[in-house]
């Protein structure tokens, strides 16, 4: 099918929420204020320690890594778009109902107003890493659409460091006054906080290797050496294994440390959280076509989301 260079198309709107990827990107902000809102002010408050940001800032810190996502997620379907159009033709938007002119100019207004928010932020809350780290994410997810993602497992390793990387920003921006907490209390955050981290890292990597299952023959076919085209659909299942099994033992060791901090129903949503975890591991040795790859990516991104209403469970 032949791809047009209309600048706009009668669906662009609907089209620009599927080429920011909006359901993650909702994802990424209710991340980042769950954790804000249920883990590090009440235990701020609870020791009356004022927070390093207040909350119109965070609020500017949520929207500066939204548009470092969304910006990721533009440049990436610019990139990829030859695999796309034989991975999964009736998605492709670049260049059909977004021109690729358009998509630039979104991806460099994206990444400017992002640059210009997080100088702001560092200035009114003097925390130059802040502004460090923008460009970091922006050149790192740019890498990983042109170099990474076409390289066994380099590629799905940076996403899932990323999306850790989500969850540790509010404890990196939050940090100074973190500090000021009593011992204990500390060490009690900073352990939901890896917690959740860990499960995020460990629950993207999963999610990533089975997509790339997925789309393995448009990957082969671009040039993309990913860990199925490289290594075999076998070896690339045996690694989803284990990382898998890391994500179940990352629950059991979580729920047990953490079990203090659950409320009434905190275990058994855990518990269900595991089970689905089981299921997806099961049904991962049974997939044989994209299509089995793609209902067990959903199952996936299931998992990731009971992660994270996990955080509603906590004291």
């Amino acid at each position: 099918m032949a791809v047009c260079n209309a600048a706009f198309h009668p669906s662009m709107p609907m089209s620009l929420f599927r080429l920011i990827r909006l359901p993650n990107l909702l994802i990424v902000a209710l991340t980042q204020y769950l954790l804000y809102l249920r883990v590090v002010l009440p235990v701020l408050h609870h020791y009356g320690v004022t927070p390093a940001l207040h909350e119109r800032q965070f609020l500017l810190l949520v929207i500066i890594t939204l548009m470092i996502s969304a910006g990721g997620y533009i440049v990436n379907d610019i990139v990829d778009l030859r695999i796309d159009l034989v991975n999964k033709p009736d998605r492709v938007i670049v260049g059909r109902h977004i021109s690729h002119a358009t998509a630039y100019w979104l991806y460099s207004c994206l990444n400017l107003t992002g640059f210009i928010f997080a100088m702001y932020l560092a200035m009114v809350a003097d925390r130059v890493v802040l502004l460090a780290l923008f460009p970091a994410a922006v050149v790192g997810l740019l890498w990983y659409s042109v170099q990474l993602k076409k390289r066994p497992l380099a590629g799905n390793i940076l996403v899932a460091l990323y999306c850790a990387g989500v969850a540790a920003l509010v404890w990196l921006a939050e940090q100074p006054a973190l500090a000021q907490l009593p011992p204990e209390a500390a060490r009690s955050t900073a352990r939901l906080l890896g917690f959740y981290a860990v499960f995020a890292f460990l629950s993207t990597l999963f999610r990533e290797i089975i997509k790339d299952l997925e789309d393995a023959h448009g990957d082969a076919l671009g040039g993309a050496r990913t860990a199925p085209v490289a290594w075999g659909t076998l070896t690339a299942k045996a690694i989803a294994t284990g990382t898998g099994g890391l994500l179940l033992l990352a629950l059991a060791l979580g729920g047990h440390a953490l079990q203090a901090q659950l409320y009434a129903g905190g275990l058994p949503f855990l518990g269900l959280t595991a089970g689905l975890s089981c299921g997806a591991l099961f049904l991962l040795w049974r997939a044989t076509t994209p299509r089995n790859y793609y209902l067990l990516s959903q199952l996936a991104k299931v998992i990731m989301l009971c992660g994270l209403l996990l955080l509603l469970f906590f004291k």
